[in-house]
């Protein structure tokens, strides 16, 4: 089978692959500025959280602060109507599922029972994600039945995990945090029976 290094895409012109080992080099480090993997070098948050530590999300383009910390809800709902003016459809179903993922979360925070997804993986995914929770110790079917919220997040752990954006360490202590949460809200909920 012949390499497509070197050859020209007929559609669009562009040239397959790296032309040199230079030009690898400089798109690995520009790579790395803008990466959102656990040795980063983007920008990240200038927020401390109420932990007293810094941020670690990245940075919005042309702020200083990451979305959650990005302001007032006046100036979030003006980025939504600015979609909707936009015309572009893609925006717009990016601002309006960015709002029903907030509210979803928001209610969360009250009642970690209430019913709902903020992310749905493909079927492949999905059991990928259950061999992983169980063998963090967790059982999603559970999860899905009395805390939503949890299995939820437990997802997004997955997902990020999954794609290299949370580092090892990282995750232990995100796990360990979920444990607890899991633990605390349980509790409260066998009382509230």
């Amino acid at each position: 089978m012949s390499s497509l290094r070197g050859r020209r895409d007929p559609r669009t012109g562009r040239v397959f692959g790296f032309q040199s080992e230079t030009q690898r080099h400089n798109f690995m480090i520009g790579r790395a500025r803008f990466c959102d993997g656990p040795n980063r070098l983007m920008p990240t948050c200038t927020a401390v959280t109420r932990s007293g530590e810094p941020c670690k999300a990245a940075r919005m383009r042309g702020r200083s602060t990451c979305f959650r910390h990005g302001g007032s809800p006046k100036a979030k709902k003006t980025r939504l109507t600015a979609a909707y003016f936009s015309g572009d459809a893609d925006r717009i179903q990016r601002a309006e599922m960015r709002l029903e993922r907030n509210r979803l979360c928001m209610l969360w925070s009250h009642d970690p029972s209430r019913p709902g997804k903020t992310i749905v993986l493909m079927p492949d995914d999905e059991e990928i994600c259950r061999a992983w929770a169980s063998q963090q110790d967790f059982r999603l079917d559970t999860l899905d039945q009395d805390l939503p919220a949890f299995s939820d997040a437990l997802r997004w752990l997955w997902a990020r995990k999954s794609r290299g954006l949370v580092s090892e360490e990282d995750m232990t202590a995100k796990l360990a945090r979920l444990r607890n949460r899991i633990l605390e809200a349980s509790v409260a909920l066998d009382h509230s029976r």
